[in-house]
């Protein structure tokens, strides 16, 4: 077995809820990186409404152009952080690489977690570091609406997996630190 598993929204939700006690616990200096795990399955909704995170409407900082992750024609690899966060740096050293080789057949979304940073501010380190895709700051329902979904990592920026969405909206979380090459096989097993 390979290690993926279906996920629902129920189960995600009850793994939530586990999460946030063992966070609100954790929170006191332990900066222990979580394992290293493969994508664990296609998170699927119970209800007939995708989530917010898939449908909101998003502004990429860098072009001002309007986007969605669920109406990319090709797979979106995402990734939640903050330009403090060493390890959400050397995630995007990461995800350049990436860039590098599959750029045209992706669509890559790094997504600020901190609400309040502003767009020329998110513009000025996507220039500065090179990075040519899609960077954009989300809104506290788009937050809320992964948290719901891939539990409070996703918002504790060194903690923040990378997100593969499909374009039927089968989303699949992997470990923070993925190299290029372990995030493209995973792309390629799970987007078919």
């Amino acid at each position: 077995m390979d290690g993926r598993n279906e996920r629902t929204r129920r189960a995600v939700l009850g793994a939530t809820a586990g999460l946030v006690a063992g966070v609100a616990g954790c929170l006191g200096g332990d900066n222990a990186t979580p394992s290293k795990s493969e994508p664990d399955g296609g998170l699927t909704s119970d209800s007939a409404e995708p989530p917010t995170w898939l449908t909101a409407t998003l502004t990429d900082v860098t072009t001002d152009e309007e986007f969605t992750i669920l109406d990319a024609d090709r797979p979106t690899v995402m990734h939640t952080f903050e330009t403090w966060c060493p390890k959400c740096r050397d995630q995007q050293k990461k995800l350049n690489d990436l860039y590098k080789r599959r750029g045209d057949e992706l669509q890559m979304v790094d997504l600020n977690i901190d609400s309040n940073f502003s767009p020329e501010e998110m513009r000025a380190y996507a220039e500065r570091n090179g990075y040519e895709w899609r960077f954009g700051i989300a809104s506290n329902a788009v937050m809320g609406s992964l948290t719901e979904d891939f539990g409070q990592e996703v918002a504790i920026a060194p903690q923040a997996p990378v997100i593969v969405v499909c374009p039927d909206g089968a989303a699949y979380e992997l470990g923070k630190g993925d190299q290029a090459d372990e995030i493209s096989s995973a792309i390629d097993d799970v987007c078919q």
